[in-house]
């Protein structure tokens, strides 16, 4: 069978829509619990954002891991949304390497250069402490070098923009400047630091924050806002010039409904923006039709996002093909590490049985210098054939490098594997 090393399967803005990648997303618990002890899957990574649903995956045998992967994320999914099982596209070895140094770099968000995706790619690192791999983190450290260095060196990454900061822009182009504004936001999900951030450069400092799932004093205590009690969205909405919705969070109903608006604001009260920046919509639809709501959404926000510059793409690009070929070379030498071992373990077992020899010979200060003369002419020897391994490994010439140890010095590499 086909051996890759690190593979991914996943979907993103570009193929689907925000409700059905919410549908992915809602499956995130039940995939991880199913491949956690899988025996096809030796450690997976799962990066899901408002944009993209990706599962990076240690493949020991490609197709076996391939069908367990996809059907847990088969089996999580609702009957009705079972098709998108289906559309879900595959990245192998090379290519899954430099999808996710893209998606790090900003290249392949719904606003190109976005400013989050380096850090939602750093929070499903951590995220997967319990059921990543080595290489699973080599990649993604790979992949937020490549993310930091397209940010700092390149007017990507200088002129990015956010989605919040796009959607925002849109409320001060269809309503009003943000500063001296009262603005609510709702949740305290990945978004709402940002968005609070966003603001306070505006010139916004009338902040209010409320979450439905009690999290709002937590965040009020390390930003500046004012926590809205759990009975107080009713009031802090009639008071808002604007509205946030940043949840993070997969609810069973909207926060947001025409009832709650209906019983906050009347038809006296002015035309409310409503920016709704959560993947699962914390806007009822009836809610969003209300005359006196303006609802911009991540559909809107994406119709709307800027072009970005040509050659900002274009140096990202390059900085992306780099990083691409410095970890394949760095993994390509990583191959002939059982080789170096086995070599080296077989050396090992000739010097420490002289050192033994040694010590029971000579006095203390005698077989101690015996013994780091032999390690040091030791090391020595085995330095050259170990720098030659790797080469050979990055070359395609191990097997025959293997084959030498095996006849030359009787070392089974496989043993030491």
């Amino acid at each position: 069978m086909l051996r890759v090393p690190i593979a991914a399967l996943g979907i993103s803005h570009h193929l689907v829509s925000l409700d059905e990648l919410a549908a992915l997303s809602a499956t995130a618990s039940e995939v991880t619990s199913a491949l956690e002890a899988h025996p096809d899957v030796s450690g997976f990574v799962l990066l899901s954002t408002c944009n993209r649903y990706e599962l990076y995956f240690d493949a020991p045998l490609f197709h076996p891991s391939l069908e367990a992967v996809l059907g847990a994320i088969r089996a999580a999914l609702p009957p009705e949304r079972a098709d998108l099982a289906s559309e879900l596209e595959v990245h192998a070895g090379q290519m899954a390497v430099q999808h996710l140094l893209e998606v790090a770099a900003g290249l392949d968000a719904m606003v190109v250069g976005e400013a989050e995706i380096l850090g939602q790619v750093r929070d499903a690192l951590a995220s997967a402490e319990c059921h990543n791999t080595p290489g699973l983190r080599r990649l993604f450290h790979a992949a937020l070098t490549t993310g930091k260095a397209v940010s700092s060196q390149t007017d990507l990454g200088a002129a990015g923009r956010s989605i919040a900061a796009v959607g925002l822009a849109l409320v001060e182009q269809r309503h009003f400047s943000l500063a001296g504004r009262r603005v609510l936001l709702i949740g305290t999900g990945n978004y709402a630091r940002v968005v609070t951030a966003s603001l306070v450069r505006s010139g916004c400092t009338d902040l209010a924050v409320y979450s439905r799932s009690g999290r709002a004093e937590r965040f009020a205590a390390s930003h500046p806002v004012e926590a809205i009690p759990s009975d107080g969205l009713i009031s802090a909405l009639a008071d808002a010039d604007l509205v946030v919705t940043c949840s993070g969070h997969q609810h069973s109903t909207p926060i947001l409904t025409a009832d709650l608006l209906a019983s906050a604001r009347d038809s006296t009260s002015s035309l409310l923006p409503v920016l709704d920046l959560s993947l699962s919509g914390d806007v009822s639809d009836d809610a969003a039709a209300l005359i006196g709501v303006d609802l911009i959404n991540l559909d809107e926000i994406g119709a709307h996002a800027p072009a970005s510059q040509s050659a900002a793409v274009l140096a990202a690009r390059d900085l992306v093909a780099r990083g691409v070929d410095t970890y394949q070379h760095l993994e390509s030498g990583r191959a002939a590490t059982p080789a170096v071992t086995a070599m080296r373990s077989h050396v090992s077992q000739f010097i420490e049985r002289e050192i033994e020899a040694a010590a029971r010979r000579y006095d203390p200060a005698t077989s101690a210098a015996v013994a780091r003369s032999l390690r040091r002419v030791s090391n020595a020897l085995l330095h050259t054939p170990s720098l030659r391994a790797a080469e050979l490994a990055r070359a395609g010439g191990l097997d025959d490098y293997q084959h030498a140890l095996q006849t030359l010095f009787g070392i089974d590499v496989e043993a030491h594997s």
